[in-house]
């Protein structure tokens, strides 16, 4: 009896620890999926937050090229904002995108001329709404694009009638950044679920200085530039570009409340088996994001290993126990039976932990005759096939090719080099062409798997990265660093300023070839026209970490004359040290041309009535704002009739140039000279009072008087001088000139007479 339970104990006790190994073996395997899984969770949910960063920085990065554009000029046109937002294709490269506008500051009293210039553009129904929600101030959109009839019911909309939108405008000033809203309603759309959207904004100012307050920065405010953004599409495009197992919530704000969600892309999932919440800040707002799903990895009849493996391990132990029941009677042949078994359990599971050791990786593993007989979860996801599919038809056979687009030859492709070899094959990039002409590009290593003799090949294991994207991200920059240094002039410098990059658009328009001015200064482009102090300001600003912009007079090789506008900034290396600054420059010499024609009497090379005009209002409306001092001097050329009858008008052209030399030559840099018509000039003179613009007149008088003119020798003029009373306009104040004018003809010429004014002047 004693011997009979002798022989059963050990069996069974045997059969015991394999059902307890079994469960064990189970259960760190249903481990391992559930951490598993939890893993590529977290990973999934990681790789959705970095397409929603780099989505909104795609936007973020047309907004602020708008900006730039904005401030590249005074006066961008509604044209050339169309054709700003159709060189981008913002319909085609901003999923989501509802609309890129531009909204000016219009304060109250400015409303009436802002309709009218509208008016004027071929819109006579414009005007800013809603009336009832008018403030002091007004953001109506002007610049709306695709201006779609979709798009042409915002026009002249106010965005701060609404209170998200003017909170986030305000917001956008003060931060002097760009700024993302919180939730608005695309009041457009019918469906509720197309309806949540935002906007992002950046202000464009008329100019930045030191840090302002609020309201210095909304004083210096232009506008605001803004993007309306459709959640929905943005998010859903996100989905289908990318093949992601989550899915996930977004909420306006840092808790996820209903009335503030902005997107749900599986609105049936409410009881996720993963979840997940996270707060992000962009651009100066919160967003919280829900993740969810039920199932991550796609491993089919895989989730059933652990119950095969407890099956499995149960009916081992039970064929184990049968046999040592069977072998009882020799001890030492059981113990052999129970040692290789041991060594044949220890090789499997070293088997298994070499082939998922690179879980990262596509991992595959072919028989000594190049056949598929397992690969990895990473590999069926990169191929986006099953496994079933990846064993019937493995895909790194099919349709393979070359980096510079030769097919792959059998022989050529790793895994039969190393048959071929017996050696591993490391680094080899391979296509894979997907059916509509995509390629999926994969950096392969190829590893042999030894007998146990060291000699033959039982297996070989392909592991493989997915490169496409790092190819596509360099094929783009190298072909943006092509454009770049075509088309945009840019040129680097050391801490010094010489030059140690230039840009081919950069020598284009210079005249010099990169090996001429590569370790040259800027000196070397440097116009006479401009003064030192001029670039000692530029030098001030930069070396306190600041970046300089501003319109320069530059000379190119040949001698000819060009303008830039000019962005100059710190370059920083890792340890963020300056080792020097950047340039980019934009060509506006035609600009300049066209600016200098138009306030130019040919002729003379004064300034011409038109110009005169302008600068009249502008010295008057600052001479009634700040009750300042303001004089205007009239001349005329006495009998100069006689000169064009007796010497002909060719002469009279000339006394009329001479004559302006003499007159730029001793007037302030403040004051405005031009030709007001025929021999007459008007001098405008701002912070001069009646005396001292007289002063200045008799000087230039005798100045005139002394001179000795071409042809003719001297020639004298005569002044009228006015200055400025509370009250006055342009018309009065050049009629009193004129009137002093007269009155110095009728008593001989030659001299200087002042206005008539009998009412009280005082400020």
């Amino acid at each position: 009896m004693k011997r009979l339970l002798h022989k059963i104990l050990w069996p069974l006790l045997i059969f015991m620890i394999g059902v307890f190994v079994s469960a064990f073996v189970a259960w760190k395997s249903e481990e391992w999926i559930e951490q598993t899984e939890q893993t590529r969770f977290t990973n999934a949910s990681n790789q959705v937050i970095l397409l929603i960063e780099k989505a909104l920085d795609s936007n973020v990065q047309l907004l602020q090229s708008a900006v730039a554009f904005m401030n590249a000029s005074s006066n961008v046109t509604r044209l050339e904002w169309k054709h700003f937002a159709d060189q981008h294709h913002v319909e085609q490269n901003f999923p989501g995108l509802h609309a890129l506008g531009y909204a000016p500051l219009v304060r109250a009293h400015d409303r009436p001329e802002h309709e009218r210039e509208l008016w004027n553009e071929g819109f006579p129904y414009y005007t800013i709404f809603p009336q009832e929600e008018a403030g002091e101030i007004a953001f109506p959109i002007t610049y709306l694009e695709p201006f779609t009839e979709h798009n042409q019911k915002g026009l002249g909309y106010d965005l701060m009638s609404e209170k998200v939108r003017k909170e986030a405008i305000f917001h956008a000033i003060s931060r002097a950044e760009t700024t993302l809203s919180s939730k608005i309603d695309l009041v457009q759309e019918k469906n509720d679920d197309q309806k949540p959207g935002f906007i992002i904004l950046h202000p464009v100012y008329t100019h930045m200085a030191l840090p302002l307050s609020d309201a210095q920065r909304l004083a210096q405010t232009k506008g605001i530039v803004f993007v309306a953004v459709k959640a929905q599409t943005l998010f859903q495009t996100l989905l289908e570009a990318n093949y992601i197992m989550v899915d996930f919530e977004i909420y306006d704000g840092d808790t996820p409340v209903l009335q503030k969600r902005l997107y749900d892309s599986k609105p049936a999932l409410t009881m996720p088996k993963f979840e997940r919440y996270i707060v992000l800040e962009l651009y100066g707002k919160k967003w919280t994001l829900y993740f969810k799903s039920d199932q991550v990895l796609d491993i089919g009849l895989g989730r059933y290993l652990p119950a095969v493996q407890m099956s499995l391990g149960v009916l081992l132990f039970a064929l184990l126990s049968a046999w040592i029941y069977a072998l009882q009677h020799t001890r030492e042949k059981a113990y052999r039976i129970a040692e290789e078994k041991t060594h044949r359990l220890l090789e499997s599971e070293a088997e298994i932990r070499s082939i998922f050791q690179a879980m990262s990786e596509g991992v595959m593993v072919f028989d000594a005759q190049g056949n598929l007989i397992e690969c990895n979860l990473a590999s069926q996801e990169m191929f986006n096939l099953s496994l079933s599919d990846m064993l019937k038809s493995p895909p790194t056979n099919l349709n393979a090719c070359h980096e510079d687009g030769r097919a792959f030859l059998k022989e050529e492709r790793p895994v039969y080099r190393v048959l071929a070899t017996k050696q591993a094959c490391y680094n080899v990039m391979m296509g894979h062409r997907r059916e509509g002409g995509e390629i999926l590009w994969l950096l392969m290593n190829a590893q042999p798997i030894f007998k146990a003799d060291f000699e033959t090949i039982e297996k070989v294991v392909l592991t493989c990265s997915d490169m496409s994207e790092y190819r596509k991200s360099r094929r783009e920059i190298e072909r943006y660093l092509n454009i770049i240094d075509t088309y945009v002039m840019i040129s680097s410098t050391d801490t010094q300023g010489v030059i140690t990059e230039a840009s081919d658009a950069f020598c284009k328009i210079s005249g010099y070839t990169k090996e001429e001015l590569i370790a040259q200064t800027h000196r070397l482009l440097r116009h006479p026209d401009v003064p030192l102090s001029f670039y000692e300001a530029m030098w001030k600003t930069l070396q306190t970490g600041t970046s300089w912009h501003g319109e320069i007079k530059n000379r190119r090789k040949d001698g000819s004359t060009y303008w830039v506008d000019t962005i100059i900034a710190p370059r920083y290396d890792d340890a963020d040290r300056l080792i020097g600054y950047m340039a980019i420059r934009n060509d506006i010499t035609d600009k300049k041309r066209i600016e200098e024609l138009s306030v130019t009497d040919q002729l003379t090379g004064l300034y011409n009535r038109l110009k005169l005009d302008e600068l009249f209002a502008l010295y008057l409306s600052l001479a009634k704002r700040h009750r300042s001092a303001f004089s205007i001097a009239l001349l005329d050329i006495d009998k100069f009739k006689s000169i064009n009858d007796t010497y002909g008008h060719q002469v009279g052209d000339i006394v009329l140039q001479e004559l302006s030399s003499v007159l730029k030559s001793r007037i302030r840099k403040e004051d405005a000279l031009g030709r007001w018509g025929g021999e007459e000039f008007l001098i405008l003179l701002p912070q001069c009072d009646l005396a001292a613009a007289y002063a200045l007149a008799e000087k230039l008088r005798a100045l005139v008087e002394s001179h000795a003119f071409s042809r003719i020798g001297s020639k004298t003029v005569s002044f009228g001088v006015a200055t400025f009373h509370i009250g006055d306009d342009e018309k009065s104040m050049v009629a009193r000139a004129d009137e002093a004018l007269y009155r110095a003809k009728a008593h001989g010429r030659n001299r200087v007479e002042c206005e008539v004014y009998t009412q009280d002047i005082s400020f």
